[in-house]
């Protein structure tokens, strides 16, 4: 992997400022995640009680994936047009309005439209405000941040459920709840000082090709997270029922998962800190294999399913945190806001295929299929790891 040369400084901000311009970025990004948790689950039992096909049910859930795609080809030159902060602000205000037009009886033009809208801003908010998380927190510290951005990212998902299940689904009440946080997390980032990473001097554009090859590994890691994050969500249920737990077993099983992802962001950022990106990302990816291949062997059936699903949900996440670190510690300016959009491409990719590719293995394999993609994919990111040695300027150790 070839090293990028450092293009433009980062600005130096007094300490508070640094850190309200993290919060607001954490903040932006974060209320992303409450929108996903809440629309997700309520789209489809809307749906379902007013009758829809399939088919719309299939369109509705990939919208969303096909809109992140869409803004991440033209995310940063619209970035150079209007500037960074105004861009997230209107994305959080565009993600809020999505929400609300939910709240409305079920149509299918509106409907259409708003999980289009939540694609879009998606794509905006994880590319610019993890491009700002990114340039801001300090090498020694960037796993760290980057962590609590992730677990504040996941505790948010979790909130949208929990928000669903305490509030019910028969009026719009939590989706008024999920735009009045919007509100919330605009007024962060507008409080936030914010010095656009496009600004001046002018940098050589990163294409796809040139991301791809030169960050083939990171790539991999990512695309393999969203592949990993939409099957766990949409198949462990099933697949704990095809190992013959009860119903309600099935469905802790996506939440024991994502509570390893955000429980053990933090922890891992420090081990990448201390000892080392790339040693930190070798180990997630080879614990993530031996946890799935363990359950693929036969520990589905002991108790140690349990502490395997919370590891690997923890060390399957750091591999997109530690991508995007690396990333970080290698990139700057509109170099970096264009290889996270192309992160987000990846993500939209990954958002979409996941589901298929593991319903296919659980088809051939039964019922342990699901565990063999796994483990088949985190080993392959391994590989390439391995292939590609030591990347970039990433420091060894925190100062």
């Amino acid at each position: 992997m070839e090293t990028e040369s450092k293009l433009t400084a980062i600005p130096q901000l007094p300490a508070g400022s640094a850190l309200r311009a993290l919060v607001g970025a954490i903040a932006g990004i974060s209320v992303m995640g409450l929108a996903t948790g809440v629309t997700l689950p309520f789209v489809s039992l809307r749906l379902v009680q007013a009758g829809a096909s399939a088919t719309a049910i299939a369109v509705m859930a990939a919208l969303p994936a096909l809109g992140t795609i869409g803004m991440s080809l033209c995310l940063t030159a619209l970035t150079r047009r209007l500037g960074a902060k105004p861009l997230l602000v209107g994305a959080i205000a565009l993600s809020g309005l999505s929400v609300l037009i939910l709240a409305t009886p079920y149509a299918p033009i509106p409907w259409l439209l708003s999980r289009l809208g939540t694609g879009i801003s998606a794509s905006i908010l994880f590319g610019l405000g993890e491009a700002r998380v990114l340039e801001i927190s300090s090498d020694g510290a960037r796993g760290r941040w980057t962590g609590l951005y992730a677990t504040t990212l996941t505790t948010c998902q979790f909130a949208g459920p929990t928000m669903l299940a305490a509030l019910g689904t028969q009026s719009g009440l939590p989706l008024y709840v999920a735009a009045a946080l919007h509100v919330v997390s605009g007024a962060f980032v507008i409080g936030s000082r914010w010095r656009d990473t496009a600004a001046p001097p002018p940098q050589a554009a990163l294409t796809l090709r040139a991301f791809l090859h030169s960050s083939l590994p990171l790539a991999s890691a990512v695309l393999f997270f969203a592949m990993f994050d939409s099957a766990v969500l949409s198949l462990l249920p099933v697949y704990g029922l095809k190992i013959g737990l009860a119903t309600r077993l099935a469905i802790l099983l996506a939440t024991v998962v994502f509570l390893g992802d955000a429980c053990l962001q933090i922890p891992i950022g420090w081990v990448a800190d201390r000892f080392g990106r790339p040693v930190a990302h070798l180990g997630c990816a080879l614990l993530t294999a031996a946890m799935a291949l363990a359950l693929f062997a036969g520990a589905s059936a002991t108790l140690a399913l349990w502490p395997c699903l919370f590891l690997m949900g923890g060390t399957a996440g750091a591999l997109y945190t530690l991508a995007i670190v690396r990333l970080g510690d290698r990139l700057r300016g509109t170099r970096l806001i264009s290889a996270n959009a192309f992160v987000g491409m990846l993500w939209g990719v990954g958002a979409l295929c996941g589901p298929v590719v593991g319903s296919l293995a659980m088809t051939a394999v039964k019922p342990q299929g699901l565990m063999l993609f796994v483990g088949a994919g985190a080993l392959g990111c391994l590989l390439l790891m391995l292939r590609g040695g030591p990347q970039g300027r990433e420091p060894a150790r925190a100062p």
